[in-house]
């Protein structure tokens, strides 16, 4: 989440028809029947190679704005590309509990227990991956935390953390934030770091107010990353250095984001550096919702990433997780 939300009405009003939302129902999420597209996805896991892992993250956005159709819509484009692994934030209590009570989701990933008040992160992982999970609060004025899962099954170790760093004007909260996740992750072989890091690496929140940049190259945000992850490699810049790899984008995707001068790459996949080589990345959710391709809903106000990797050497179980002092 880059900004304030805007409340349904507005966005209906710039491209929607009239809706009448019934708050009360807001809380009474439908359950989830994927049985077809979770056939597919198994079929592509089974064929997946042994040393290939296929990661997605992605901020499901809590407006209450066609939020079943969108989670439904979501989900059948996630499965579509059958990750091992998903990082989802700003998931809301109701959005949670029906992905934990879906058995076809069931039949393919674990999925972490972690509390989600007032909303929070989630993450799937594929069953065979044997992953544990943990969590842990940041500080944080808007209640976000790390949840990670430790590998049990094939790659052993290996340590997997999603976040949603602090939203809008909040640059030394974030630093904050990624200096507390760095020393959850420290001693963990093979790490990622994924999520909606809610900076850009081209320019600093904010800045596309302005005329121009009012930050300095070297005055980057993006920078801390230098500074509290120096280990880890940005995976879409490993893949596509060429490419903006909008995440958050008010020109191509306006329904959802209302601001079109707001064109950012807010999410990451942060890899640990040595015992990967990503080899692709990709955007998800850039199409609308077949119930509102006239209007152009998509899935959410953020598009997904996926990225592949190879794993290039074997995981090991090292030091525990490192509590925030």
């Amino acid at each position: 989440m880059s900004g304030q939300v805007a409340a349904p009405a507005v966005a209906q009003a710039k491209a929607a028809p009239t809706l009448l939302i019934d708050f009360k129902a807001l809380n009474r999420w439908p359950a989830l029947c994927l049985e077809r597209e979770v056939e597919v996805a198994q079929q592509i896991l089974q064929a997946r190679p042994e040393n290939m892992l296929r990661v997605v993250t992605w901020n499901v956005w809590f407006d209450p704005l066609y939020a079943h159709q969108r989670q439904r819509a979501l989900f059948q484009e996630v499965l579509k590309v059958a990750p091992d692994v998903v990082c989802l934030q700003e998931v809301l209590p109701g959005f949670a509990e029906v992905v934990r009570k879906c058995p076809d989701l069931l039949a393919l990933y674990d999925v972490s227990p972690c509390d989600v008040q007032p909303y929070g992160v989630m993450l799937l992982v594929r069953r065979e991956l044997g992953a544990v999970f943990s969590d842990m609060w940041l500080s944080s004025n808007m209640a976000r935390r790390l949840v990670s899962a430790e590998l049990k099954g094939r790659w052993p170790g290996m340590f997997i953390t999603t976040a949603h760093l602090e939203s809008l004007n909040a640059r030394g909260l974030r630093k904050q934030q990624l200096a507390e996740a760095a020393r959850w992750m420290r001693g963990r072989s093979h790490c990622f770091l994924c999520g909606d890091f809610n900076f850009d690496d081209t320019k600093t929140w904010g800045d596309w107010k302005e005329d121009r940049n009012v930050h300095a190259v070297e005055d980057l945000e993006n920078h801390i990353l230098q500074e509290e992850l120096p280990d880890y490699v940005d995976c879409w810049r490993e893949c596509r250095p060429k490419d903006a790899g909008y995440t958050f984008d008010g020109l191509t995707n306006p329904v959802n984001c209302p601001d079109p001068g707001e064109r950012m790459r807010y999410d990451r996949v942060m890899a640990s550096r040595g015992g990967y080589a990503p080899k692709s990345a990709d955007i998800l959710g850039a199409e609308a919702l077949d119930e509102a391709k006239d209007w152009g809903l998509r899935p959410s106000d953020h598009f997904g990433v996926l990225i592949d990797l190879e794993v290039l050497e074997a995981c090991s179980e090292t030091a525990p997780a490192q509590s925030k002092p």
